[in-house]
């Protein structure tokens, strides 16, 4: 593996294309259901594309660092998580399941795994998806994720807790986990020699895109997809396409990282690329500052003007850009202050980045 000492401009961009997936994604809960099929899908694939490539980043720099700096970047994104249940959301943390659970949980994880055979990777990652299925058909999926709410309190059995932690909370062990496996399978593919930019590479993206594609809309026996209704429409506002997560949309989701990172790694990054690039160094900043938007200004805003939600679509759109254009602005304003101070800590490297 090459030494990476700079930031490499394509995964900035991938981790941007993924930001601009998410925003809209998330605030989705302040728009009026139904939502469209094809707003759901674009939804789809932040998560997949965030988990992969915090994992992947393990894999290039774990040679320069011990577990320890990973188990304290990990707790400190799981400590972020906590904050966001606790203090906006006030739910319990650890009852429900937020994204940067499993992102916090594999970084340590993937650096104890760096070194393991890719083929090894790729069955680890197989079997956590596999164990995906069977336990959601031994043990359920509940259509309503476990949370529990400061002025709502009870005591879930730890059997419940436990099913939230590894089957249907919002982002579950299995198989979000297998995301990070295969995240750092994925770089070392992606990485070695020339085969991130050679043509089977991108092929095989088009075609497990392709496959998935056909297994979420094709009726077919034995495959749980959209033809048959066993995707959520939505879930407490929420309308991706991984509640539950299902074969047809892990082929999709695998397929679609892996052909936008070919793509990207082709692409000279100018313009509307470079503006990716930014959002993809503050990925963190961004995904709590349009959380906190959305929960103490848009919902209010919202309810003061009469409506339960935003029924219109162009309005819809109109606040997602302003939502984009006010994170910019401050994470533009961030840019300037680190030119002069460089972040030192390993909460505001986290925060805002290095």
């Amino acid at each position: 593996m090459p030494e990476q000492k700079k930031r490499i401009p394509w995964i900035d961009a991938l981790r941007g294309l993924a930001i601009i997936l998410m925003v809209p994604a998330n605030l989705s809960p302040y728009f009026s259901e139904p939502h469209p099929m094809w707003f759901r899908i674009l939804g789809s694939f932040a998560a997949p594309t965030f988990i992969m490539l915090s994992a992947g980043m393990v894999v290039l720099t774990g040679d320069r660092h011990d577990e320890r700096y990973y188990l304290k970047r990990g707790a400190i994104i799981i400590g972020i998580g906590m904050l966001l249940d606790i203090l906006l959301w006030r739910i319990f943390p650890w009852t429900s399941f937020d994204v940067l659970y499993p992102i916090g949980l594999g970084l340590p994880l993937i650096y104890l795994l760096r070194r393991v055979d890719a083929r090894e990777l790729l069955y680890i990652s197989v079997i956590i998806f596999l164990a995906t299925y069977v336990l959601q058909v031994f043990f359920g999926y509940h259509a309503e994720p476990l949370e529990v709410y400061f002025d709502d309190m009870f005591a879930p059995s730890i059997g419940r807790i436990l099913q939230s932690w590894f089957i249907d909370g919002w982002f579950p062990v299995f198989p979000w986990i297998g995301y990070a496996v295969l995240g750092a399978l994925f770089f070392r593919t992606l990485f070695r020699e020339n085969s991130g930019v050679s043509n089977r590479f991108l092929m095989l993206g088009a075609t497990l895109t392709a496959i998935g594609f056909a297994l979420l809309f094709v009726p077919l026996p034995f495959v749980r997809n959209l033809a048959d209704g066993a995707i959520l429409e939505s879930r407490g506002g929420y309308s991706e396409i991984f509640y539950p997560p299902t074969f047809a949309y892990i082929f999709t989701s695998i397929g679609i990282v892996m052909l936008f990172s070919a793509l990207l790694r082709r692409t000279k990054f100018f313009g509307v690329l470079t503006v990716l690039g930014f959002f993809g160094r503050y990925s963190m900043m961004v995904y709590i500052l349009h959380q906190v938007i959305g929960a103490l200004v848009i919902e209010p805003a919202t309810i003061a003007m009469g409506y339960e939600s935003i029924t219109s679509g162009p309005w819809f759109t109109f606040v997602n850009l302003v939502v984009l254009g006010t994170i910019y602005a401050i994470c533009y304003g961030i840019e300037r202050i680190k030119r002069r101070h460089r972040p030192e800590s390993t909460v505001l490297q986290v925060l805002f980045g290095k």
